[in-house]
């Protein structure tokens, strides 16, 4: 994502090129494209950090687009623009798993979509995120949670953790830690890409531990399944020896060697955070506690908050 471009998506060529000149003017980047299923691929390719996206292209509705934008991970946090002809109630369609970023309705201004690319490449630059991992951090995870808590839409949240990661650093060195995190980073786009759903944001807290916010219903799925894909796979960073005695040696200051087991996961689940928790803080404290309870457990465990009431 490069937030220096923009997308355009719309089938007017005279607005599309108002637009142009008003952004190209100001030092973005640009592509457009008329068509919607055009969108996805331009950026995929293009890479821009905003999208401009006419909500009534000929070819197919702009929400769709959008909801397409958002069910991919290389796309999904891509800054959105709606280009609508009556003003709509974007807290409305996060249920659906379409976040809309802001809107325009027609007729506006070319100032006016500047300042409003601008206000979205701003945030973006402001957002932090983990210079190894890409994610962004606990404050994007709060925002959401309390976006999600203020329109009443509900969804699961997931809290992870890597047991034994800093033994694993100090036996094998900071640049095999690395290789550690980045599988669950890619474990963690594998799982949530299968749920084929736009509804899925993902941050790395710091360290070893990570966030991640699914449609309600689907915690335990991802969860599990992330476990399964970690246990098999964490196999392959450590020597043939660690595996085959199932842990490592670390000699204490005494000189004395000390076992300990090879990584694991402790994925703590929130099942739906509406009407339970008020405050993304409340969520957070739950999370860690449940992590603290599953510290004490050998190897990968989940535990949830309470019960699913679906089958995992």
């Amino acid at each position: 994502m490069n937030l220096d471009r923009v997308l355009i998506a719309e089938g007017d060529p005279h607005l599309a090129e108002l637009m142009v000149i008003r952004l190209s003017n100001a030092g973005y980047q640009m592509a457009t494209c008329t068509q919607a299923n055009e969108v996805l691929t331009k950026a995929l390719d293009f890479k821009p950090g905003v999208v401009i996206v006419d909500q009534y292209l000929a070819d197919q509705d702009g929400l769709e687009v959008c909801y397409e934008l958002r069910l991919h991970s290389a796309t999904r946090n891509m800054g959105i623009i709606l280009l609508t002809q009556e003003e709509i109630n974007l807290g409305d369609l996060i249920g659906l798993g379409v976040r809309i970023d802001t809107q325009l309705v027609k007729p506006f201004k070319p100032k006016d979509i500047l300042t409003a690319v601008n206000a979205l490449m701003a945030e973006r630059r402001a957002t932090t995120k983990n210079s190894l991992t890409g994610f962004p951090g606990w404050d994007a995870m709060r925002r959401a949670i309390t976006e999600r808590i203020t329109a009443s839409v509900d969804c699961d949240l997931l809290f992870i953790d890597i047991n034994n990661f800093r033994i694993y650093n100090q036996c094998y060195g900071f640049s095999a830690g690395d290789e550690a995190l980045r599988l669950v980073c890619r474990l963690l786009l594998e799982v949530t890409d299968e749920l084929d759903s736009p509804d899925v944001f993902i941050t790395h807290i710091h360290g070893d531990d990570f966030t991640v916010m699914l449609p309600v219903g689907t915690g335990e799925q991802v969860g599990r399944a992330l476990i399964d894909r970690f246990d098999r796979e964490v196999l392959e960073l450590y020597l043939e020896d660690d595996r085959e005695r199932g842990g490592m040696y670390l000699q204490k200051p005494d000189g004395r060697l000390e076992q300990w087991p090879l990584m694991s996961l402790s994925v703590a689940l929130l099942n739906g955070i509406i009407n339970k928790y008020r405050h993304p803080l409340e969520t957070k404290a739950v999370g860690e506690e449940l992590l603290k309870r599953l510290k004490v457990k050998p190897g990968s465990n989940l535990l949830p908050d309470r019960p699913s009431s679906s089958p995992a």
